[in-house]
Parts: structure tokens; C-alpha cells; sequence
């Protein structure tokens, strides 16, 4: 009989669903829209829906089920998510279970990024840090196949890092977080408070050049004419050598930068893997801020670690929550060679 291996991942925005086949074949793929205002039996709704057409195939083997913010080890919602009202004390686990009808984990969103990205290395990474640069920043940390999960599955919220004290103010109330600087939403944000003359809460972060006139940046151009910028606004910007887009771009390498060597400090990785949106449209950014490393984290904590980009690029949470709700039906081995068949065909579609 042919195994199936889902795995779901829901946002403030869209659900996604993944099915994989035995031999790692992406059999089914599906998105549905989050009605995230209406409270959660609604979602509860749509995420029934979605697993219907998953199951179209044949019994599903697992079920994996990535939520943003916290999750208990029973599978209930822990605290506010991604703007879904009355997300808090869901049980999920055991009502995707029941629809599924099959064995489901679920676990917080960024963490099962890090676990997709540990599996697809997991012949030569021990210890692997994740960071997700998107609408947000999220974290996540594997060591020899096992999720740091912390209280609530919150540990490694890298993006609420503090990495400037008394800087921009973060979405969570805290002012100088990593996210505030790195972050899509904050990178535009920032171009527009530069380009307007603001004070855009640098600090120590503020890049020599600074004072320099912006006059022929397209970028700034756009930011006065009132237009709402992001990360890939910056980053077409950046490639055709607009000067704004550069400054925000440093900013945005020193932040992160900043981040990534609180959790290298604490956690010694031998991998950090940077994914998400923000870092398809700049890849550049592996390289800067393993180059800005040697200056943050002492000797033997950067050394040994190699800075790459995500291998499962934007779908690492959704291909993560496969893999992690069939790690729990299958033996390390047969999990390997699962995800190893999977990046094959994620590389080669």
C-alpha cells in the first residue's frame, strides 16, 4: 500500500498543504485563504477543507501541523498567532487528527523550518540554527534530529532579539528587536523613513554614507510619492545599484548579523541556515553576514559554522511539517531517505 506523508501550514494569511508520496514525490499541493478575523471554528473550517483534498489520494500515513507562536506538547494553541481571533486554546492536534485520520504533531511554524532544513542536511549537521526572514523573523534550532522547543514550543524567537537598545519599536512593544530591522515590512519601513528624512531608530546601526544625498534614488523617488514599500521593492532596487537600497540593505546584514550571533553564542551551531522571502530576493545576504560574523561571536563560536541558504527556500515550514509528522510513523533511516527524495524533486521540478 502507498504511504502519504502530509503536512499543513497555517498563516494569518493562507493555509497550505503538502502530500508526499514514499518516494518523495510531491503528489499534491493546495492553498486555501485564512479567514483569520472570523475566529477559529472558521479556520477550523477551511483546515478541514484543506485536509479533505489532501486525503484525495488515499489514507494519509501523518499528518505534521505548523501554527505560528506557541503550541503545548498536547497540540493545543498557546497564547496570540498571526492575527487569528480566538486562535489561543485551540487543540489542534486533536482535531486535525480526527479530520485526518491519522497520527498529527503539531509544532510552531519556524521550528519545523529548521527541522526541514536539519533532515535535508542531516549526514553532515549535528546542530542547526534556522532563521526565516519574511513578514517577520522567526527561529528555530535542531540538534541531532530533536527541536529545541522550550516552554511552548517559543524557544529561538531570534526575531525578538533586542539587537538594538531603544531602537525602532517592534510589532510585539519592544523597542531595537532584530525583526523591526530585518524583517520585509520593516526593511520598507526604513527605506521610506531615510528617503523622507525621518529618524528611523538606527542608532549604532546607522551605516557610514548615510548623510550622502539620495536624489537619484529611484527608491526614495517612490517612498515620496507616498508609496508603501517592502523588502522586494528594496531588493529590485538594489540590483539595478540604487543607493537607498544599499543603505537599507546594510542595515538589514548588521541586524541580522546582530541576531545571528546571539543564537550562535548560545547555541553553537555547526549550520546556520537563513530562509524565508526576504532572503530569495537577496541571497547575498548568506554571504554578508557570515563575513560580519568574525566581529560578533568569539572564535570557536563562528569558526566551525558554515552560513547557507535555505535548501527547501520559502516551503521549509510546509515541507518541515511533513517530515516531522512522518518522523513519527517512520524509522530515522526511512525518514532520511524520505527527505533525501524530496529535495531531489523540490530542486529538479
Amino acid at each position: 500500500m502507498e504511504k502519504y506523508y502530509a503536512g499543513i501550514d497555517i498563516g494569518g494569511q493562507g493555509l497550505k498543504g503538502i502530500v508526499l508520496d514514499q518516494s518523495g514525490v510531491l503528489r499534491i499541493e493546495a492553498m486555501r485563504s485564512t479567514p483569520a478575523g472570523e475566529g477559529r471554528d472558521a479556520v477550523l473550517r477551511i483546515v478541514a477543507d484543506l485536509v479533505k483534498e489532501l486525503s484525495s489520494l488515499g489514507p494519509l500515513s501523518s499528518m505534521g501541523v505548523g501554527s505560528p507562536g506557541g503550541v503545548d506538547r498536547a497540540g493545543v494553541v498557546v497564547g496570540m498567532a498571526a492575527n487569528i481571533s480566538g486562535w489561543a486554546g485551540t487543540g489542534l492536534g486533536e482535531a486535525v487528527a480526527a479530520m485526518a485520520g491519522a497520527p498529527c504533531v503539531v509544532r510552531n511554524d519556524a521550528n519545523l523550518a529548521a527541522y526541514a532544513e536539519w533532515v535535508a542536511r542531516s549526514d553532515s549537521s549535528w546542530a542547526l540554527l534556522f532563521i526565516g526572514l519574511g513578514t517577520g523573523i522567526g527561529g528555530g534550532f535542531v540538534e541531532d534530529g530533536r527541536i529545541l522547543g522550550g516552554c511552548n514550543d517559543r524557544a529561538v524567537e531570534i526575531g525578538h532579539s533586542v539587537i538594538e537598545p531603544g531602537g525602532r519599536r517592534c510589532a510585539c512593544g519592544v523597542a531595537g528587536c532584530a525583526e523591526a530591522y530585518a524583517s520585509g515590512p520593516s526593511m520598507g519601513r526604513i527605506a521610506a523613513d531615510l528617503a523622507l528624512g525621518r529618524d528611523a531608530g538606527l542608532g549604532s546601526l546607522e551605516p557610514r554614507g548615510l548623510g550622502e544625498s539620495l536624489e537619484g534614488s529611484a527608491l526614495a523617488a517612490r517612498a515620496r510619492a507616498g508609496e508603501q514599500l517592502n523588502a522586494h521593492d528594496v531588493y529590485a532596487a538594489y540590483a539595478r545599484g540604487d543607493s537607498l537600497a544599499k543603505l537599507v540593505d546594510s542595515i538589514a546584514a548588521a541586524a541580522l548579523a546582530r541576531a545571528a550571533a546571539t543564537g550562535m553564542a548560545l547555541l553553537a551551531p555547526d549550520t546556520l541556515v537563513l530562509g524565508g522571502g526576504v532572503i530569495e530576493g537577496a541571497p547575498h545576504l548568506c554571504s554578508r553576514v557570515q563575513e560580519l560574523l568574525p566581529k560578533l561571536v568569539y572564535h570557536d563560536g563562528w569558526k566551525d559554522c558554515r552560513v547557507e541558504k535555505a535548501r527547501f527556500s520559502h516551503k521549509a515550514g510546509l515541507y518541515g511539517a511533513a517530515f516531522y509528522g512522518a518522523s513519527q510513523v517512520e524509522d530515522p533511516e526511512g525518514l532520511a531517505a524520505l527527505a533525501t527524495k524530496a529535495l531531489a524533486c523540490f530542486a529538479s521540478p
